[in-house]
C-alpha cells in the first residue's frame, strides 16, 4: 500500500494531515510526502518526518505548475498495490484505510473504492457533506454501501456529476491507474473527475457511505482558486462532456451542433468570455441527453440540477460583463421564483429586497440592499436587549 501526500503550501494543515496517515488503523503502507515548492514553512515540517522507516520526501527545485503532476510522480514511485492520494490540508478517520483496501481486498474486479466526505470550512467545522450535488439529484445510493459495475455508474452519475468530488475519500489499484495513462496533466483541477472515470470503466466500483474523510473547505485549495475565470466550470463541464462521449450508447447521440470539435480545446487555453460560451453549450448537451435516455435519476431532480448549475453560470457571466438594470431584475425574478420554496423567512426578506432593488441600483451596487437589510436586523437587536 502507498500513500502520497502532494503538498504545496499547506504548512497549516500538514502536521494533522500526516499524523491523521500516521494513526491508521492500517499500517501496511509506505508514506510519499511530496512538497511542490512551498514558500511556507512546509518544508521545515516535512523534514521533522524524514527518520520513519517507510516514510520518503522529495522536494521540488522548481513548481510543477499542476498538482496532477505531482499524483503522476508519486505514483511513479509508489511500490504498493494500492494507492491513497491524500491531499495534504485534508484528514481522516482512522478507520479510512482499512475500511476501503477491504473492499478492494474482497473483490479483485474493484479497481477504485471510495467513502463518503465531510466539508470542513477554514475554522475546522463541518458544514455538511461534501457531496452536496447528491442531494440536488436525489441520488439515494449514497446513503448505503454499494459494490456496481463501473461502466453503469459512470453512464448513470458519472455523466451527471464526480462523485468522489475530494481525492482524498479514494483508494485505488495503482496499475489500473497506469493501464489508463494516469492524471490529465492539462488539467488545472478536473483530472481527478476524469482518472476516476478511467479507472471505473476498467471493472467495478464499491462505495462506503460511512463518511471517513473530511474535505478541507479554504481560500487556498486548488477548487477555489480555479473559479476566477470561470475556469472551474468550464472544466468541470468540459470532463463531462468526454465522459459521456465515451459511455455513451451509439444509439443515443449527443447532439452536439458545435462547427468545433468538442474537446480542441483546453478550458484554460480560453479566454473567460470563451468559457462561458462553451460551458453554456455543454450544459444544453449533457442536460438533453440525460433527459433523455438517464433513467437513473429522476426528470425533475435533473431539471432542478442543471438549472442550478445555469444560475452558476450566469453569475459568472455576469462578473465577467456586468448587465443591465433591466437584465439583472429579471434574472433575479427568475432567481426567486426557482429558490423562493427552499429559503428561510430571512433569505427570503434578503431576495425580495434584491429583486425590488435591482432595476433602481442595478447590478454594481446589488450588496446595498443585503447591507441594509443587516444593518436594520442589528439595530432591531440593539434596541431589544436595552
Amino acid at each position: 500500500m502507498s500513500v502520497i501526500v502532494p503538498n504545496y503550501n499547506h504548512a497549516r494543515y500538514l502536521r494533522r494531515r500526516i499524523d491523521s496517515i500516521l494513526k491508521q488503523t492500517f499500517q501496511d503502507f509506505e508514506l510519499i510526502l511530496l512538497d511542490d515548492c512551498s514558500t511556507d514553512n512546509s518544508r521545515e515540517i516535512l523534514e521533522s518526518y524524514a527518520g520513519a522507516a517507510r516514510v520518503r520526501i522529495e522536494f521540488n527545485e522548481q513548481n510543477s505548475g499542476t498538482p496532477f503532476r505531482q499524483w503522476n510522480k508519486g505514483v511513479r514511485m509508489a511500490r504498493g498495490k494500492y494507492v491513497w492520494i491524500a491531499e495534504s490540508d485534508d484528514y481522516a478517520e482512522p478507520e479510512l484505510l482499512e475500511t476501503l483496501v477491504a473492499q478492494l481486498e474482497k473483490d479483485p474486479a474493484v479497481k477504485m473504492a471510495y467513502c463518503r466526505s465531510f466539508k470542513a470550512d477554514e475554522n475546522d467545522q463541518v458544514t455538511g457533506y461534501a457531496e452536496w450535488h447528491m442531494e440536488t439529484l436525489r441520488l439515494a445510493f449514497q446513503n448505503s454501501d454499494f459494490v456496481a459495475d463501473g461502466a453503469e455508474i459512470c453512464r448513470q452519475v458519472f455523466t451527471l456529476t464526480n462523485p468522489a468530488p475530494n481525492a482524498s475519500a479514494v483508494v485505488f489499484r495503482r496499475e489500473a491507474y497506469e493501464r489508463v495513462g494516469g492524471a490529465d496533466e492539462e488539467l488545472r483541477l478536473c483530472a481527478d473527475y476524469k482518472i476516476w472515470a478511467l479507472i471505473t470503466l476498467e471493472g467495478k466500483i464499491a462505495y462506503v457511505a460511512r463518511p471517513l474523510n473530511y474535505f478541507q473547505w479554504h481560500t487556498q485549495n486548488a477548487r477555489t482558486r480555479c473559479q476566477a475565470g470561470v475556469l472551474d466550470l468550464a472544466e468541470y463541464f468540459y470532463v463531462m462532456e468526454w465522459i459521456l462521449s465515451r459511455v455513451a450508447p451509439p444509439e443515443t447521440p449527443l447532439e452536439n451542433k458545435s462547427s468545433q470539435k468538442p474537446f480542441r480545446h483546453l478550458p484554460a487555453s480560453l479566454s473567460p468570455v470563451d468559457r462561458v460560451r462553451g460551458t453554456q453549450h455543454r450544459i444544453q448537451i449533457i442536460g438533453n441527453w440525460n433527459l433523455s435516455h438517464n433513467l437513473y435519476v429522476s426528470q425533475d431532480a435533473m431539471r432542478a440540477y442543471f438549472r442550478d448549475w445555469e444560475f452558476a453560470l450566469i453569475g459568472k457571466e455576469f462578473e465577467l460583463s456586468p448587465p443591465g438594470r433591466w437584465q439583472f431584475f429579471m434574472h433575479r425574478i427568475h432567481f426567486l421564483r426557482r429558490y423562493f420554496p427552499t429559503l428561510d423567512w430571512k433569505a427570503r426578506i434578503m431576495n425580495l429586497l434584491r429583486v425590488v432593488g435591482a432595476p433602481v441600483i442595478g447590478y454594481r451596487r446589488r450588496h446595498l440592499p443585503e447591507r441594509a437589510f443587516e444593518l436594520l436586523v442589528q439595530q432591531l437587536g440593539m434596541r431589544r436587549s436595552m
